[in-house]
């Protein structure tokens, strides 16, 4: 492996394990700073969540040991963050790094929006927020396309 592909995939190890810890540390943070109630439901998702992040900081581990699997799980760990949404009662947002999301709120007529967040969490399945809205996170679509294009490198 040449340097030049050992340094890319050493910053995207980097990055997925950074994003992985800021995750966690952000997700204790929110539940224990005592603005939540910690109910079961708050705890399976609060697990969850860190269930995914854990999932990041595997990765990142990973692309150092192994980098063609590293690559692998990387990617569907990307996929995982590509899209956010909230419909009625649905939504998910996984964000374990940066994002820079663009999207529409449906919810008084078609509004464009841009967010930027930090490694960040939201599940809701059955609990209506009066929210609609469709994003897509632009640093993982970019870092999805990084990474097939140094798994063709480490192909060839």
């Amino acid at each position: 492996m040449n340097p030049q592909i050992r340094n890319q995939i050493k910053a995207l190890a980097i990055y997925q394990l950074a994003g992985g810890i800021l995750g966690i540390a952000l997700t204790i943070w929110v539940m224990f700073a005592g603005e939540l109630v910690l109910s079961q439901e708050v705890l399976r998702f609060g697990i969850f969540a860190v269930g995914l992040y854990v999932f990041s900081i595997l990765c990142g581990r990973m692309l150092f040991r192994k980098p063609k699997l590293g690559l692998k799980l990387s990617l569907v760990n990307q996929v995982l963050q590509v899209i956010y949404f909230s419909f009625g009662s649905y939504a998910f947002q996984y964000v374990a790094g940066l994002r820079i999301g663009i999207g529409m709120d449906m919810v008084e007529g078609w509004i464009f929006k841009f967010r930027l967040a930090l490694s960040s969490f939201h599940f809701s399945l059955g609990t209506d927020l009066d929210q609609k809205f469709i994003g897509i996170n632009l640093v993982a679509l970019f870092l999805i396309f990084w990474m097939e294009r140094l798994l063709e490198k480490l192909d060839s």
